[in-house]
């Protein structure tokens, strides 16, 4: 088993080595980044009159640095470094029901370069080599065609990690582009391989995505449409073959800003997935734990409301609902600017509906106080 001390201080030398390489580039090197605490009180039989509640205490620590080398007009070197910290009840940085194998944790204080590629732009196209992200269809929470990431009901926005990949944009005249992606593996066969063509017609932007031979998926074919008629919309479809099932996952989203105050945003997404369990009692959990899938039923319903109180401070409400055994998250927040580029977040996750349902398995709940730094 690998020490992860020694992984711990091969990446401080790796990061370092970029940083002062970048440092010899510091004419035309941009820095940027955040700093964050989120400190939370999670509660075990949220809302339930056990007399074993009990409140665990979670806190999590991140400085993310960006950096943006240019040393010429035809190329870009992009990094983001992670440094963070994870004590208390919490498992890893990415929610607090989030429970990750022990290898995948490493240390409580872990340094992550997430991303170190290069942009190389020619005259017909543009090429991006290196770990980066990867970012397919246009729904906002369930994403079916992004397969490169997992869903997360608590922080649908949250930074994505990058994938090792090379990455070809190419534009095919007007309003129509192509995106080849090649994600190298143990030899070609395992390698990924994902083509997206995107055109816009009657002011509906179209995508058409192929991905193969990534992770557990043989084939996925995926189309998504977006536009505007009063309101948003959006559509996002995708078939997948993995080497034990198919199945197929639609979203059907909409949004709108109404014209109240300084304005109360909107935003509905309905998923179906045909592979997902009729019965809750069937659900296989492990599923989720090993990356299989992201849901375990077959209908969702994902619901938010935004009104921004002043132009420092904003309240939102969010709902998350599994529609076949009616469990359900409801997420209240506010968000204040105390000073420019500093923000603090507050609000509860609480689970409701069906006791021992997928998102009130456990009566899992928490509240959340996030301080947010950007520079």
């Amino acid at each position: 088993m690998p020490d992860p001390g020694n992984n711990l201080k091969k990446l401080l030398l790796f990061s370092f080595l970029i940083f002062f390489l970048l440092i010899e580039l510091m004419p035309v090197t941009e820095f940027s980044g955040y700093y964050e605490n989120r400190f939370f009180l999670i509660f075990n039989n949220f809302g339930s009159e056990q007399s074993d509640n009990k409140i665990s205490v979670g806190d999590y620590n991140r400085l993310r640095l960006k950096l943006k080398a240019i040393p010429s007009d035809k190329v870009k070197i992009n990094l983001a470094i992670d440094f963070y910290s994870i004590y208390g009840s919490l498992m890893s940085p990415v929610g607090v029901n989030d429970k990750l194998p022990e290898e995948q944790i490493g240390t409580a204080e872990k340094i992550d370069v997430d991303r170190v590629y290069a942009d190389l732009y020619f005259k017909y196209f543009d090429l991006s080599v290196g770990k980066q992200r990867i970012a397919l269809g246009v729904s906002y929470l369930w994403a079916p065609l992004d397969i490169f990431n997992r869903v997360n009901f608590l922080e649908p926005k949250e930074e994505k990690p990058g994938v090792n990949a090379i990455k070809l944009y190419a534009p095919l005249g007007k309003d129509k582009s192509v995106i080849v992606v090649f994600l190298p593996d143990n030899d070609l066969k395992t390698s990924g391989k994902a083509l997206r063509f995107k055109w816009t017609i009657l002011n509906v932007d179209a995508g058409f995505t192929y991905i193969n031979g990534y992770q557990i998926f043989r084939n996925v074919y995926g189309l998504d449409l977006r536009g505007e008629n009063l309101v948003g919309w959006w559509i996002e479809y995708g078939s997948f073959t993995t080497f034990r099932e198919t199945y197929s996952k639609v979203v059907i989203g909409v949004d709108y800003t109404f014209p109240f105050g300084s304005g109360l945003y909107w935003m509905s997404e309905y998923l179906h997935d045909s592979g997902g369990e009729a019965d809750f009692d069937n659900y296989d959990y492990d599923l989720i734990t090993n990356g299989s899938r992201f849901t375990l039923g077959k209908d969702y319903l994902f619901s938010m409301l935004r009104y921004g109180i002043s132009d420092f401070a904003s309240f939102s409400v969010s709902y998350v609902g599994n529609l076949e055994d009616g469990s359900f998250l409801i997420n209240p927040a506010i968000s204040y600017e105390i000073f420019d580029n500093v923000l603090i977040t507050s609000g509860l996750y609480i689970p409701m509906g069906k006791t021992g349902g997928e998102l009130n398995k456990q009566g899992i709940g928490a509240f959340f106080l996030w301080l947010k730094i950007n520079f």
